[in-house]
């Protein structure tokens, strides 16, 4: 059983930005261990016809494993008087029930976990009230509160598993260098150029590609993975590349 005194979530509804403390906005307490369930791998295995075994294409077209989704499920709980608890659990499903939330639990305030949320299970003994608050298809990866054009703070950094990513603004005058550190999600990031009236280009691996003034995404571009990529960039302007970083 967890600590019922400390132990909370945050909870931002993705679409308003709401924020809420499980604790400081409804007195109510984390009464389970096993939160965060399995994430789903995707797979595909072909049988062969007059041989043992079978052939895994699980990796076929992505290159590296993919996962679909995993289950958040947490059982909150609290001391109310006995006549407040029908408010407290109508008020708590008008803000979250069917809502898309990111979740973070007090034990890891560098990461989220995103999807949407359903309330069940309310029960009452006395003054003790319980229910669940669950993801089914919570998204697989927990993600990074902080992006990398946000500033680094020292509070929700793990000195154990933490990564500095930051990247800002980028001025280009002739050629600049972009180290990204290796992690453990792909993501496809957004190249948002502005005062390059002649674009600009920049070198992925063995691939150019010309980014103009505005946002540039491209499919082939995967950062944050299980390498270290050197994005090199040319000409005159100033680039932010946005992408979001993930762990399972």
């Amino acid at each position: 059983m967890s600590d019922i005194r400390t132990n909370g979530i945050s909870i931002t509804v993705a679409s308003t930005g709401e924020q809420y403390h499980s604790l400081k906005s409804w007195g109510l307490a984390i009464g389970n261990n096993n939160c965060i369930g399995d994430p789903e791998q995707e797979t595909s295995y072909v049988n062969i016809p007059g041989s043992s075994g079978f052939l895994d294409m699980s990796e076929a077209v992505s290159g590296r494993p993919v996962f679909t989704h995993r289950e958040i499920t947490v059982e909150l709980g609290g001391i109310r008087g006995r006549t407040h608890w029908d408010g407290v659990i109508s008020d708590f499903r008008n803000r979250i029930e069917g809502r898309v939330v990111r979740i973070t639990f007090d034990n890891d305030k560098a990461h989220y976990y995103e999807g949407r949320a359903h309330i069940s299970d309310f029960d009452r003994v006395r003054e003790l009230g319980t229910f669940t608050l669950s993801i089914p298809m919570a998204q697989p990866y927990k993600y990074e509160v902080r992006g990398v054009n946000d500033p680094w703070l020292w509070d929700p950094f793990s000195f154990i598993s933490g990564v500095i990513a930051y990247i800002g603004q980028l001025t280009v005058s002739g050629s600049k260098l972009v180290r990204i550190p290796r992690g453990y999600m792909d993501a496809v990031p957004t190249f948002t150029v502005s005062d390059a009236p002649r674009g600009l280009t920049l070198k992925y691996k063995d691939q150019t590609f010309t980014l103009a003034n505005g946002e540039n995404r491209f499919p082939q571009i995967l950062l944050g993975g299980n390498e270290e990529i050197v994005l090199e960039l040319r000409g005159s302007g100033t680039v932010t590349i946005e992408y979001r970083r993930g762990s399972l």
